[in-house]
């Protein structure tokens, strides 16, 4: 694959995170009054609660085996601690390209996390389908960690603390690295989910692909699959050139994207 290629290619298997204050441009009470429904009749142990209204036919399979996967990892018990589970609403958009696979959404006033899913992965693999959204989740976890740590709440404050981050002032919490990459968009958050989750991304997918297919991926594609989206991280940029071609290869192919690979 040419360079020029690789360079291109690169910026279509991001996923941006948009988290607005303002209002969105749904009706934010209408899925709120769904989520809270929804877990009415479910499963109250569960750490996500998903509101499913993409028309992605294969995702609730997917969706159903994610959440069991979770349920059962260590994630579950180092972040997933609210009294009520994590809300996720699901829905569709219309994209030109793969720029945009998905991206979260959560207003001021919202209650649950709005997940925006390009319509183009009706193309992914399930696997593909999987990392997406477990890279989606990873931003509502520190998303909801900073907001109950702006609400005093302890567990999430030892969490920030048991992060190990460079900057860890105890003297004035607010001052710790853990919030300014949160406020710094994409760019910040990208670098907490590759330092303080990537490994547990790893073993959450490969759980999945247990669970789904019975199949387990070699251990190098599933840890490919889930650079997905931080391509633009400090350590990606490290990676040797050849490492990066062969996960951009393996990423793109798993998002059913054609690819010219002379």
């Amino acid at each position: 694959m040419k360079s020029a290629v690789i360079i291109l290619l690169t910026s279509l298997i991001c996923f941006p995170l948009r988290w607005q204050a303002g209002s969105v441009a749904y009706s934010a009470a209408a899925t709120s009054n769904q989520f809270r429904m929804k877990k009415a009749d479910g499963d109250s142990s569960q750490s996500i609660q998903f509101v499913n209204a993409s028309s992605l036919k294969r995702l609730p399979s997917v969706i159903k085996d994610l959440s069991v996967a979770i349920n059962s990892s260590t994630l579950r018990e180092e972040y997933f601690f609210g009294e009520k589970a994590l809300g996720i609403y699901l829905y569709d958009v219309t994209c030109k390209s793969f720029e945009n696979s998905a991206a979260v959404r959560y207003g001021a006033n919202d209650t649950i996390y709005h997940l925006k899913l390009n319509r183009y992965n009706k193309l992914a693999s399930d696997n593909a389908l999987a990392a997406t959204l477990i890279h989606e989740i990873m931003h509502c976890v520190l998303l909801d960690i900073y907001k109950r740590a702006k609400a005093n709440d302890q567990r999430a404050w030892s969490s920030i603390m048991s992060f190990g981050l460079n900057r860890n002032d105890t003297s004035s919490l607010f001052n710790n690295e853990f919030f300014g990459l949160v406020n710094s968009g994409n760019s910040g958050q990208h670098e907490l989910i590759y330092r303080l989750f990537y490994a547990e991304m790893v073993s959450l997918l490969e759980h999945f692909e247990t669970i789904h297919k019975g199949i387990l991926l070699r251990h190098q594609n599933t840890e490919q699959l889930l650079w997905s989206g931080l391509q633009e991280t400090n350590a990606y940029k490290q990676l040797p050139d050849q490492e990066k071609k062969d996960i951009e290869l393996t990423i793109l192919k798993a998002k059913g994207v054609e690819i010219n690979e002379e």
